[in-house]
């Protein structure tokens, strides 16, 4: 133990110089934007195996929980089915059947995951091979997660919903009032609502979903519920806070969606945009 201490002592200068360097790159990732986003999408194949190979021991301790959440798809999927069932019998017309072939989902499984920044993202160990694009929309069995950021072959990282710079297409479901989500940095459980005017009577208890408006998510995607709403007396718009419906603190299998007529509704628009600013 005494060489031991001698040893650091002898060389105390070159571990503090390797302790002020890790702490250097530490900062650098973590608080600067293209830095950190050229570190997530460089990384992410190497740190994907790092990942998804701890991930495989937690993953043994976590099968109930994963059973369960399997269960309880199922049997919201097949409640689904039985409504659209009922519907598509009772109107050929039925928005759900016609929509049903524009969306593809493809099944991922978080292998990193962060929550206590201003800025989170998580790792799926699924890229481009198995079909994952930039843009792409992520949700599991509670409600919209995030957006794909980076891909490579075999991994992709995402922009959480915890994530400043992520804003979110929704819609108040009762009222059908058209607002965006944006997390303000603080409580990972919560998301807050913007540009919802005065006049629309809102309440604790209602129910936010995705608009569609965006075509990365498909219309009514659960985003979560009212949890609390103030406005200052000369205020156009609310102050809302919405408790997500996921649970950030313990993502496990998520799924990508993929919008086959994204492409084609984007070119539609920008030269609709082209055109107004001709």
């Amino acid at each position: 133990m005494r060489r031991l201490f001698q040893f650091i002592y002898q060389y105390r200068a070159f571990f503090i110089f390797l302790l002020l360097e890790v702490i250097s790159g530490w900062l650098v990732v973590n608080h600067n934007d293209y830095i950190s986003a050229s570190y997530f999408n460089s990384s992410s194949a190497f740190a994907g195996n790092v990942y998804e190979n701890k991930q495989a021991v937690q993953d043994y301790f976590q099968l109930a929980k994963v059973n369960k959440n399997l269960v309880e798809e199922n049997e919201r999927l097949r409640n689904r089915l039985a409504v659209d069932s009922v519907k598509v019998d009772l109107d050929s017309a039925n928005i759900p059947f016609k929509l049903s072939g524009q969306y593809e989902f493809i099944t991922g499984k978080v292998v990193n995951n962060s929550v206590h920044r201003f800025r989170n993202y998580f790792t799926l160990n699924k890229g481009s091979e198995d079909g994952i694009e930039e843009g792409m929309g992520v949700i599991n069995t509670k409600g919209v997660v995030g957006k794909i950021k980076s891909v490579s072959s075999n991994f992709s990282t995402a922009y959480s919903a915890l994530h400043s710079s992520l804003l979110i297409s929704v819609l108040i479901d009762e009222t059908e009032t058209l607002c965006t989500a944006n997390w303000s940095g603080e409580d990972p459980t919560e998301i807050s609502l913007e540009y919802v005017p005065r006049h629309i009577k809102v309440k604790e208890g209602m129910q936010v979903v995705s608009s569609g408006y965006d075509a990365i998510f498909p219309q009514g995607v659960k985003l979560g519920t009212v949890k609390s709403v103030e406005i200052d007396e000369e205020a156009t718009f609310y102050d809302i806070e919405v408790a997500l419906s996921a649970d950030f603190f313990s993502l496990d299998y998520v799924y990508v969606i993929g919008n086959k007529l994204k492409q084609e509704k984007d070119s539609l628009e920008q030269e609709l945009q082209t055109e107004y600013e001709q």
